[in-house]
């Protein structure tokens, strides 16, 4: 059997569909992430020269990047979010994942038909959002 054969041409555009965006979105990401260091290191620079020289500097300094302070920023926990979002998200993904399944199933092709199950996936990690949920709801952050 010859390999060119093995490789669908569509197959391999939505691969490198799929994985380009994943990369493009993790180079944003750490070039963000790169820029917000270094600017933690010239505000630490500039605390160490205030500092030798003898001039009082306020504790915690809350520099804006990016329109958000570095203290309220660093010291976010999960109280501060929505402790209902892993309801919400829970209640989205098991309807997505629902969706797909019934989709596949009712699908006239007989190979999608065949990978219904593929949406279970979805269907259980909006679950297991939900038991997240119900298990931490009571506990402190």
């Amino acid at each position: 059997m010859n390999s060119a054969n093995l490789i669908n041409p569509g197959a391999l555009l939505a691969l490198t569909w799929v994985f380009g965006w994943a990369i493009v979105i993790l180079i944003f990401m750490y070039l963000r992430n790169k820029k917000r260091q270094k600017t933690l290191e010239l505000i630490h620079k500039e605390r160490l020269a205030a500092m030798e020289k003898g001039i009082p500097m306020p504790e915690w300094p809350d520099y804006d990047i990016n329109g958000k302070g570095i203290l309220a920023e660093s010291l976010r926990s999960g109280r501060s979010q929505n402790p209902k979002a892993f309801l919400g998200s829970g209640a989205i993904l098991i309807m997505t994942g629902a969706g797909i399944c019934l989709a596949f199933y009712l699908a006239g092709i007989p190979d999608l038909r065949a990978v219904w199950p593929i949406g279970l996936i979805v269907v259980f990690t909006g679950i297991g959002l939900f038991i997240h949920y119900f298990l931490t709801k009571g506990g402190k952050a």
